[in-house]
């Protein structure tokens, strides 16, 4: 079965954001007079959308009014400081190259607010002609429900069995079964991909040129 597309989740898949994130998020803490906390604090907790790591770093419970103050705080913060210390992981480029030079259609879904990932996608990816780029909108499921991976396989006018979901967590991984497309984890990012009850169906790959293996492999069978 020729693959047709390839959806992408971004933090922890194509970009390499986590010391970008933390920072933002240390400094809207310190704003506040927060306790702020180590990178691998928020390597734990990202993966899930902006709102739920600013919960997960919170020490005690705080009122909606407040935590979207933190949340909105932590968001500007970001946006204007989210190239500082960012990088595409080694071997993206490469890979996108050819899978752009063989017409396979690229797309981004990700957990990211959708204004972050539009501009973290716009300031490290424009090189590439993403057909679609969603991060978490109003009204629209964050992954691992698979309503957004399905509108994007509409846009890009492919069956979803035709498509692989790359990502780095379980909720990318849970997105593409729910979605009927084929799974791909990475292991150079930043989530846990052992998922028990998916296993057999997940292709793991440790570096961005396996993808394209991944891709004549299924075009051979």
């Amino acid at each position: 079965m020729n693959i047709e597309g390839v959806i992408f989740d971004l933090d922890g898949t194509l970009v390499h954001t986590i010391e970008d994130i933390a920072d933002a998020a240390n400094t809207m803490f310190k704003q506040y007079g927060l306790p702020v906390h180590q990178e691998a604090d928020y390597l734990r907790w990202i993966g899930n959308g902006a709102a739920k790591l600013i919960e997960s770093a919170l020490s005690a419970d705080h009122d909606p009014e407040q935590l979207q103050s933190y949340l909105t705080t932590f968001k500007e913060i970001y946006s204007k400081n989210l190239h500082s210390k960012s990088r595409l992981y080694d071997g993206i480029p490469g890979m996108l190259d050819e899978l752009t030079s063989r017409g396979i259609k690229i797309s981004i879904l990700s957990n990211k607010p959708h204004h972050l990932t539009e501009q973290v996608a716009g300031y490290y990816l424009s090189d590439w002609p993403f057909i679609s780029i969603f991060g978490q909108r109003e009204d629209v499921p964050r992954k691992p429900d698979p309503s957004a991976a399905i509108e994007i396989a509409g846009v890009m006018n492919i069956d979803p069995e035709r498509i692989m979901l790359v990502g780095d967590s379980q909720y990318d991984l849970k997105t593409a079964m729910a979605a009927d497309m084929i799974p791909v984890g990475v292991t150079w990012g930043y989530g846990k991909l052992d998922i028990p009850e998916l296993e057999g169906a997940i292709k793991y790959i440790s570096h961005p040129a396996e993808l394209i293996q991944l891709t004549l492999l299924n075009e051979m069978k």
